[in-house]
């Protein structure tokens, strides 16, 4: 089963130096009907204008994956943590039982990323954070393992059964991902076009997948996003 999300229909808040697209409720979207999709609480779709960001804020047990499309985000943070980073990059914190950090655009041009919220698998772990840059060919055509429980072989570890994957796939070219039957994911298509298990997917596109594996079939060069995760009981 595939429910699709179009982009037109998430929540946009425009505050002038931030548009923000939100796939689950936050901050002023309020959505009893959508607060998350297993442990996957929020992924906003942000555009952040050059020098403006997010002030320096706490956060508790939530694990947060920033994935920057373009431009060039900074994170600061209370564990001493302080670094740019572009494209293709993942950068993750948990906040665990406490953490300050800010994320600014400290360039000349927009920047563009998805920020991702998972449920960590209980509250009062001890804050980390961790960044990977790759280069374009580890996720060409191919599925790139950016996000994974401690257990698996993923690039960052977090503290939940969930991982995130990312391809840049070439247009005309298919890809496909094998979804156990136990288990549920979130796809976002970041940039393109796509035909997904038969359905056309356009930019900022989500949807959610229950059961059924994934044949992606790339209209228009296509950068997309998976969050794979334990099926909601």
């Amino acid at each position: 089963m595939i429910k699709q999300i179009p982009f037109n229909t998430l929540y946009l808040a425009d505050h002038g130096w931030l548009k923000s697209r939100f796939h689950f409720s936050f901050a002023e979207y309020r959505n009893p009907e959508n607060i998350h999709y297993g442990p996957l609480r929020v992924m906003n779709d942000d555009i952040v204008a050059p020098h403006q960001g997010f002030a320096t804020h706490p956060h508790e047990n939530m694990e947060i994956i920033s994935y920057v499309i373009y431009g060039e985000l900074t994170h600061q943070d209370s564990m001493g943590n302080k670094e740019s980073i572009g494209r293709g990059t993942v950068q993750y914190m948990s906040a665990g039982t406490g953490v300050m950090h800010s994320e600014m655009n400290e360039g000349e041009t927009d920047v563009r990323l998805i920020q991702t919220w998972i449920l960590p698998k209980e509250k009062g772990l001890t804050p980390k954070y961790g960044s990977k840059a790759f280069d374009f060919t580890e996720r060409h055509n191919k599925w790139l393992h950016l996000v994974g429980p401690e257990w698996s072989d993923s690039a960052i570890t977090i503290y939940q059964d969930a991982n995130m994957f990312v391809s840049e796939i070439d247009a005309g070219k298919t890809l496909t991902f094998e979804l156990d039957p136990k288990r549920q994911l979130y796809l976002k298509v970041m940039e393109g076009d796509a035909k997904i298990n038969g359905l056309l997917f356009a930019h900022g596109d989500g949807a959610e997948v229950v059961g059924d594996p994934l044949v992606i079939e790339a209209i228009s060069d296509l950068h997309i996003l998976l969050v794979e995760m334990a099926k909601e009981a």
